[in-house]
């Protein structure tokens, strides 16, 4: 009784370390995420190509929360609690690629580490542990992202049009992060001039999760698919 009526909702309102508590939560993981790991060997370790797929997917999933370099500090980052890890300690790059592999794969309970088993594929997430690796050696450029103003946010609404409920569907699912407001963002994450939806249900190999029903149904794809079209036609960003 004194669990349910005290500790319980003590821990959901913590939010500040008590003594030795992050030492034990980070040896915790490291004792789960090394058990259940395993010693696997990243097979895309050495494969440039890899890392591009890693970039753009460690930037659409992984960035707002661990930062574009890394360091922990993306818009969300430093609000949860705990804390979005810093990839550039010590304690991050002593992790093996199969202990940031399976914490990838499987996130972490009472944290805010999601587990992206159902969005990406092992070789992408193995892809985004060679880009993790690149950012602690300092050998990664970030991809910047352009920001939604708060004009295009509040056009994003759901109870007016098909178009205003597509751009509600493309914020809410995160696509801005890596394509950008309006499908303008650098290089290859721009979608201006080549809208595909149906990459959205299949994926691709360059690190485009696959979405499917479970996630966006059929009539929110083809609301989504609606604001897209408003800058199918405009020709991408030779950046």
């Amino acid at each position: 009784m004194l669990v349910l009526v005290v500790a319980l909702p003590f821990a959901l309102t913590h939010r500040q370390d008590l003594p030795l508590e992050r030492i034990y939560g980070d040896a915790a993981v490291s004792v789960v995420s090394q058990v259940l790991g395993g010693n696997a060997t990243n097979p895309v370790a050495n494969d440039r190509r890899a890392l591009d797929t890693g970039r753009i997917a460690y930037t659409g999933s992984c960035a707002v929360c661990h930062g574009a370099k890394g360091d922990g500090r993306g818009v969300f980052g430093p609000t949860t609690y705990p804390d979005a890890t810093d990839f550039t300690t010590e304690a991050a790059k002593s992790k093996s690629d199969a202990q940031l592999f399976w914490i990838v794969k499987n996130g972490l309970g009472f944290t805010a580490m999601p587990a992206f088993s159902g969005q990406y594929k092992d070789a992408e997430i193995w892809a985004m542990v060679a880009y993790i690796r690149a950012l602690q050696r300092g050998g990664a450029s970030a991809l910047a992202i352009p920001t939604p103003s708060a004009a295009r946010l509040a056009a994003a609404d759901p109870t007016v049009s098909r178009q205003t409920r597509g751009a509600a569907i493309y914020f809410a699912l995160g696509c801005h992060l890596c394509h950008g407001p309006e499908g303008d963002a650098p290089g290859d994450l721009s979608i201006r001039g080549r809208i595909e939806t149906e990459i959205v249900r299949r994926g691709s190999d360059s690190g485009m999760p696959a979405y499917g029903r479970n996630i966006i149904s059929d009539a929110d794809l083809a609301d989504l698919e609606t604001y897209l079209l408003r800058f199918a036609s405009v020709p991408s960003s030779p950046d």
